[in-house]
């Protein structure tokens, strides 16, 4: 209140304090912040740059254990304290609607992930879906495939169309960025372009199994549609790009800089996909 009087009006501390009946002391003592508040803002720095970094990404939980990883340990509820005190909201995630799997491949594969655990290991299940991406230009069509060990996006193509050449180029990525061993299982759904020859025929090469999710559940390959809704909240934010070339750039740097290596993940730990695949090699 003094400070606020002092300001507005132009008074010096002392006539002000005598008008009020409060000691000088007290003003003085009021404006210096104790070694607790002075803690908590320089926390409070460090947690706002996170926060930016990540472009509101970041709620506290995620931020508290980047501030682990640099070597700050400090209680998650304070980093929220800090986070409310600082009017800093990470985006809210929408909630998961999954869509319907019903397609159109001729002689669907089944099943193989009913009743199996989630792999302990990278390149032992990938899944792979295909979803639209708004520009101003129109749609585009983007296919990806994740590991569903380590949550890693190991393929994606961004394509003017839905041919049978989306999902492909994404295999063709994924195939060349890993080493993966004979008995890698790839689940989808019975979308026409992952029951095509041209797919089928690659995965044969490759010794991949195929899988498929059952009619009309789209649980059953819920892994890539939740990633699917991550990458549309967190980067999009509702709106659309410009062109189809600025998409490209985005999803570039949205996948393999920032998703892959930088974004946390609950169910992993909160570990990045690249940190809990580098804990979980055979050979570690």
């Amino acid at each position: 209140m003094i400070e606020h009087i002092h300001q507005q009006t132009g008074h010096g501390i002392r006539p002000i304090c005598q008008v009020l009946g409060v000691p000088r002391s007290s003003y003085y003592h009021a404006s210096q912040p104790t070694p607790c508040q002075s803690a908590d803002i320089a926390l409070g720095e460090l947690i706002e740059g996170i926060f930016k970094r990540h472009r509101r990404r970041y709620g506290y939980r995620r931020i508290h254990s980047d501030l682990s990883d640099k070597g700050i340990i400090c209680a998650a509820a304070r980093v929220r304290r800090i986070m409310e005190e600082r009017g800093l909201r990470a985006i809210q995630p929408k909630t998961y609607v999954p869509k319907t799997s019903d397609g159109r491949a001729d002689k669907p594969s089944p099943n193989l992930l009913l009743e199996k655990p989630l792999p302990a290991q990278p390149d032992k299940v990938w899944a792979g879906d295909i979803t639209y991406i708004p520009t101003a230009d129109g749609w585009r069509y983007l296919a990806v495939i994740i590991d569903l060990c380590s949550r890693r996006i190991v393929g994606w193509s961004l394509a003017d169309h839905m041919r049978t050449e989306l999902v492909t180029d994404a295999l063709k990525q994924a195939l060349g960025s890993r080493i993966i061993a004979p008995g890698l299982i790839f689940h989808s759904d019975r979308g026409s372009q992952y029951g095509s020859r041209a797919h089928r025929q690659m995965l044969e090469a490759g010794e991949i199994l195929q899988s498929m999710s059952a009619r009309a559940n789209p649980y059953h390959n819920a892994w890539t549609e939740s990633f699917m809704g991550t990458l549309k909240n967190e980067m999009l934010q509702g709106g659309s790009f410009a062109t189809e070339a600025d998409a490209r750039i985005e999803i570039f740097d949205f996948i393999e800089s920032y998703y892959n290596h930088h974004r946390k993940h609950s169910a992993l730990g909160y570990q990045t996909p690249a940190q809990f695949e580098a804990k979980n090699r055979p050979n570690n």
